[in-house]
């Protein structure tokens, strides 16, 4: 009874298909971001800091944007895009994960590493810049998947169904300042934010073709008589 139960708990958070897509997006992120140091740790990193990067400051509040925010954004949106039906969840996490693993291919053939900020003073946001530096490192940094799941949800947030109206509303601004904070915390340069929106492009792209091809294929069902 209790394993009953809790499946159908389960099911009222998320339909099986939603689940489905959400462990497997997990599990390629997983591969994505730390399996690709196990291959480019010895390797050579490239820094591609422009003249543009230089010229942009450093402005440690957008910490709160980078962390709490992004997460938030990340967490609902891809929530929403699980609760919607079958076509529409699959296009949209087929999208992030051939995104995702167009960001492996960069990760092993173009290594990056950039330059941090220098850290002073003992006050909340600037440890909590401290620790956000100390917790990732500077590399797997082309293309910014911090941009590529926030640019994902903003593309598709047009899709959904189910989503409340204020969701559509903020998605675009807070996408934005999302990409925004990549460069202003010094996490990321301004190329990135660039390759991740092509590499969510591409996504895209490929999740309608194959969607296409899957409608194509499909036996169509016969009438009753």
């Amino acid at each position: 009874m209790e394993t009953v139960k809790k499946k159908n708990i389960m099911l009222k958070i998320l339909p099986i298909h939603g689940w489905i897509a959400i462990f497997s997006m997990i599990v390629v992120n997983m591969m994505v971001y730390n399996g690709s140091r196990i291959f480019t740790r010895t390797m050579d990193h490239h820094n591609l800091t422009s003249a543009i990067d230089n010229s942009i400051p450093f402005i440690k509040e957008f910490v709160v944007v980078y962390i709490p925010i992004a997460y938030f954004q990340w967490v609902y949106g891809f929530y929403l895009a699980a609760r919607e039906n079958k076509t529409i969840c699959a296009r949209i996490f087929a999208a992030e994960i051939c995104a995702k693993l167009l960001c492996l291919v960069c990760f092993l053939v173009i290594p990056t590493t950039m330059l941090r900020a220098n850290v002073y003073g003992g006050d909340f946001l600037s440890r909590s810049v401290y620790l956000v530096y100390r917790l990732d490192a500077a590399d797997n940094l082309f293309p910014s998947i911090h941009c590529l799941e926030s640019y994902v949800l903003l593309r598709t947030v047009l899709w959904l169904e189910k989503a409340p109206k204020w969701y559509k509303f903020f998605t675009a601004p807070v996408s934005i300042l999302v990409m925004m904070s990549t460069v202003f915390m010094k996490q990321h340069v301004v190329v990135d934010i660039i390759a991740a929106i092509v590499v969510v492009e591409i996504g895209i792209l490929v999740a309608k073709i194959i969607y296409r091809r899957k409608n194509k294929n499909a036996v169509p069902e016969t009438k009753k008589e």
